[in-house]
């Protein structure tokens, strides 16, 4: 695969990435004591979502990252300053810099224990490595062959390397959080072996992202006791985190089709508790989860696979 990844702009991500961890630090310092201060560190969090634009346009990989790492700091931000506990500087420091909530970490409990995981490791490496062939197959491959053989091979290898690209990245993260002596939570847990759609949201896709759905977005409608406002609210969230960064990436349109992969799950998931799918044999409950994403994932795949041509094209 050639890449244009470190092309005229290749010094960019030497300098963005430091100083997205520099902000987020910042923010980590500034996101504690009195109320004044965390607003301030909300504002500036809110501020920082506009940063992404000015990086360079020929470099959308780029600008998806720090598009999405940003707004992920921004929500870290909000949850530190909503939380009246004093978390001490390097907790509060460490919490922005990792991508789950440092808040549910073993280690805070039980203290920091350094363990070497290979397994995950290895299953990182493989993971990657099979997805960066995957990714090949989808972007370069594909456009060798003739049309309808070109758009399958597309698609495929597009959800295989969708799904090992985020499963090599999650277990990548895991095993140097582990290495360094944290205990994060479950991170991803083999979403292929999903049963249903609410299953594959809830329990086993990315737990990092659907965790903090759950506690800023779901839990405070359910709580109201409107289960279908807080389904609605969660994915509409989760849209616009995936529009942001797209938008940012490659722009309107692409952003717009990405967001729509996130609201169209909403009546899917409603229909899938009305007809009774957990009464269903286990294979068909398979059979219907794989079905429905592989109907719905052009919606997904087609804003992903544009961002990742812009980037290594």
């Amino acid at each position: 695969m050639t890449s244009a990844l470190f092309s005229s702009a290749q010094w960019d991500w030497l300098v963005w990435i430091p100083s997205c961890l520099g902000f987020a630090s910042g923010l980590g310092l500034l996101a504690s004591g009195s109320l004044t201060r965390r607003r301030l560190a909300v504002v500036l969090g809110a501020f920082g979502l506009g940063a992404p634009f000015l990086v360079d346009p020929t470099a959308p990989v780029l600008r998806a990252a720090v598009a999405l790492d940003l707004l992920w700091v921004w929500f870290k931000a909000i949850d530190l300053a909503r939380d009246a506990r004093a978390w001490p500087v390097r907790f509060r420091i460490t919490h922005m810099l990792v991508i789950y909530d440092l808040r549910r970490d073993e280690s805070q409990r039980q203290g920091l224990q350094p363990e070497l995981r290979l397994d995950l490791l290895g299953s990182a490496v493989i993971s990657g490595a099979l997805g960066w062939l995957a990714l090949d197959a989808a972007l370069f491959e594909s456009a060798r062959l003739p049309p309808p053989t070109h758009w399958l091979l597309r698609h495929g290898a597009g959800l295989v390397f969708a799904y090992l690209g985020v499963d090599a990245a999650l277990r990548g993260f895991e095993f140097i959080y582990r290495g360094v002596g944290l205990r994060p939570p479950k991170l991803h847990d083999h979403p292929i072996l999903s049963r249903s759609v609410a299953e594959f949201w809830g329990r086993r896709w990315n737990r990092v992202v659907g965790g903090w759905l759950f506690a800023t977005v779901y839990r405070p409608f359910i709580a109201r006791g409107d289960k279908r406002l807080a389904l609605s609210a969660s994915f509409a969230a989760s849209a616009l985190v995936h529009f942001h960064f797209t938008y940012a990436a490659v722009g309107l349109r692409p952003a717009l089709i990405m967001a729509a992969f996130f609201v169209v799950q909403v009546p899917f998931l409603w229909l899938e508790k009305r007809w009774g799918e957990r009464h269903w044999p286990s294979p068909l409950r398979r059979l219907w989860t794989l079905g429905w994403f592989f109907i719905a994932s052009p919606l997904f795949l087609w804003p992903l696979l544009e961002l990742l041509a812009g980037g290594f094209c």
